[in-house]
């Protein structure tokens, strides 16, 4: 039980860093709105912004593997309005949140979410989705940085700044 326990604090906590990720995008948004979008170094493009961190839709396994050190991905629940963000590391632990069998439990509501092959390819290579006992089969999906673009500087740092 203490198991459970340690994962459920885990994924609050990559919740939380997610939660506040989406505040600070959404404040850094809303500035950049009002001086006309035009912040220091920048071309009026969000994409050019090198404080934006641009994530992509990925659908397979191979994707998830794909990404080095230092990356990030995230699954997303637009039923709850949840995300779970996960630095890619050494151990690729990653790749569990797309490998078809596996299970989690989404931070919004509770539910059991199991990886799913949609038919589409196979092996590594299916496409998955993700099905939640509660908000259903089309609720998540995940994303993830291109591979090798690494997280900008001190992201997670700004985030829970040191006391």
């Amino acid at each position: 039980m203490s198991s459970h326990r340690t994962i459920t604090s885990a994924l609050k906590c990559i919740s939380a860093l997610a939660l506040a990720s989406v505040f600070a995008v959404g404040f850094s948004t809303a500035a950049l709105a009002a001086d006309g979008g035009m912040g220091p170094g920048m071309d009026g493009k969000m994409e050019n912004n090198p404080n934006m961190m641009n994530m992509h839709h990925i659908l397979t396994q191979t994707q998830a593997e794909a990404l080095k050190t230092g990356d990030a991905m995230s699954m997303t629940c637009a039923s709850c309005k949840s995300v779970m963000v996960q630095t890619v590391t050494n151990d690729q632990s990653h790749v569990k949140m797309m490998t078809v069998g596996q299970k989690m439990t989404c931070p919004g509501c509770s539910g059991i979410v199991e990886v799913v092959a949609t038919g589409k390819g196979q092996g590594k290579d299916a496409e998955v989705k993700h099905v939640c006992t509660k908000c259903g089969e089309d609720a998540m999906f995940c994303t993830a940085t291109k591979p090798g673009s690494k997280l900008p500087p001190d992201t997670l740092k700004n985030l829970h700044p040191s006391p």
